[in-house]
């Protein structure tokens, strides 16, 4: 009875098609006989994709040549070795060193089971790029996501990966180049051959660069509507310039300057040395099943001796100091604030730390007085921090989104309270909450994978082991009042900062007047 009712249902499945497809009026339907005579012939494969039935040409499905294929296919790989392995009992890490002279850092941790994480760094990023080539660089993320991988087109590649979990990512920063990724345990395979594709065989194609272009033009059209865009763009112009080679706007001059060509050459020249990185491998996968997937996918690709070294291209403000009031049209009237102070500082752990509960501490202060003046809820944003490269300096930025009658008053508190810090006047509980939540964080940052990921990068990268209490809450619980206040006199004083208030034009102020008065009546 079962055989019957599938042959039944294939028999309306065929003869539904006739009725769809069919560009001949006098097309007749299948009878039993003749579905009973399709079905053997499509099971014995004699026609693969057209069959005449009484006259009338139908479709037959055709296997997925997809099916078959690997995301290897057609390439051949000379199998590298892993030469020696070497154990850091601090970090309980692994480092292989492999024929082709790339290091892998591996790490075996399953806190997050059946879960591994990949990480391949490299010194140079934008910093290596010419002025003419940066907008090319600042797209080639896009366009890689975009192209697929190997042989296989974006579409084709999501055919040949069904069922696996694996991906990679290309990434470039104004100082480092990098390929990430991720997949589950049985999938590891797969996600170190897209690892070798991306430096053996990078797939950048045509169409999909016609696709990048097009998305590129309907985001121009779509950031003139939108104000956080406008608002960065002006900030820009202020600080930089119309035009600095290094600080461009994203407008239609950029796109056209975007080339085809120069992406091709930018990626050979970012990835074409794979010993130059770095590789990470931590997640649930035991050494001895890592291991001939190490020599054969990552110890097979070709390298070369260059070691590359970024470049410091950091811009400098146009001034020292800038005080600017912008209009712009806003559906909603409203005043923005952006001020930002920079300087000079060393970079340490402990700088770093103590920056961040200086922004901690004016979001709270923020937060608790602009509410309590304002007459609708503001939006605040507070970034403190402490960078090492290109140039050890520290940096606080403020962001304040408010009612328009109530900017001077705001600008006052940000001025008023920075002020008081600086006078050692803190509240010793907002301190203390600030650091416990610190701690807090960290022993929640500890139950993942990617904790172990950091620890291994800052190891190796950096130079410090994150798991060593001297480097976080040793430094945590030392930090007093006088720290903030003596961190925040150095970053203020003789800073180079930008105020720029941002206010609704006189269009949109009348437009907006407009609807109020139509609303009332």
């Amino acid at each position: 009875m079962q055989n019957i009712l599938s042959v039944i249902s294939f028999l309306l499945i065929i003869n539904v098609l006739l009725l769809l497809f069919s560009v001949n009026s006098d097309a007749q339907s299948l009878n039993l006989n003749d579905t009973l005579q399709m079905d053997q012939t499509i099971k014995k494969g004699v026609s693969k994709h057209l069959r005449t039935l009484e006259g009338d040409t139908i479709l037959i499905p055709f296997e997925d040549l997809f099916n078959k294929k690997k995301l290897l296919s057609g390439i051949v790989i000379k199998q590298g070795s892993i030469i020696s392995e070497s154990m850091l009992q601090s970090t309980g890490s692994t480092t292989f060193t492999l024929s082709n002279g790339i290091k892998v850092h591996y790490k075996y941790v399953n806190k997050n089971k059946d879960n591994i994480q990949f990480n391949a760094l490299s010194h140079g990023g934008f910093s290596l790029v010419s002025n003419d080539d940066l907008p090319s660089a600042q797209l080639l993320e896009n366009m890689v996501a975009l192209s697929g991988i190997g042989n296989y087109s974006t579409t084709d590649l999501s055919k040949i990966l069904i069922g696996k979990t694996a991906h990679t990512r290309v990434h470039l920063s104004d100082l480092t180049e990098s390929i990430t990724g991720a997949s589950v345990t049985k999938d590891v395979e797969t996600l170190l051959q897209m690892v070798y594709l991306r430096f053996v065989k990078p797939r950048l194609d045509t169409d999909a660069y016609q696709i990048l272009i097009r998305n590129l033009n309907n985001d121009i059209v779509r950031r003139r509507r939108v104000m956080d865009d406008q608002v960065n763009d002006s900030i820009i112009t202020t600080l930089y310039g119309n035009r600095h080679p290094r600080r461009r706007l994203f407008n239609n001059d950029f796109v056209r300057d975007v080339s085809f060509d120069k992406i091709k050459k930018l990626y050979k020249e970012r990835f074409n040395n794979a010993a130059d990185f770095e590789f990470f491998i931590v997640g649930d996968i035991q050494k001895g099943n890592l291991r001939p997937l190490l020599e054969r996918y990552i110890a097979s690709i070709p390298t070369n001796d260059v070691k590359e070294v970024w470049k410091d291209n950091s811009v400098p403000w146009l001034r020292d100091t800038t005080h600017k009031d912008i209009s712009l049209m806003m559906k909603i009237p409203k005043k923005l604030l952006r001020i930002e102070y920079k300087n000079i500082m060393p970079y340490s752990l402990k700088n770093v730390l103590i920056a961040r509960v200086l922004g901690d501490i004016l979001q709270l202060r923020f937060i608790e007085k602009l509410q309590e003046q304002a007459t609708i809820l503001c939006k605040t944003i507070v970034k403190s921090s402490v960078s090492e490269y290109p140039i050890e300096q520290a940096s606080l930025y403020i962001a304040i989104d408010c009612n328009p009658v109530k900017v001077e008053q705001f600008l006052t508190v940000v001025r008023q309270e920075i002020e008081k810090i600086e006078n050692g006047i803190v509240a010793q509980t907002d301190l203390d909450k600030i650091k416990a939540a610190y701690l807090e964080e960290r022993k929640q940052q500890q139950f993942y994978n990617s904790y172990d990921m950091c620890v291994l990068i800052n190891y190796f990268r950096e130079g410090y082991h994150m798991n060593d209490p001297k480097n976080f809450e040793d430094i945590v619980n030392a930090i007093t009042i006088k720290d903030v206040e003596l961190f925040t006199k150095a970053l203020i004083k003789d800073s180079k900062s930008y105020e720029i208030v941002f206010s609704p034009d006189s269009t949109c102020l009348q437009i907006h007047q407009v609807k109020g008065m139509v609303n009332k009546r």
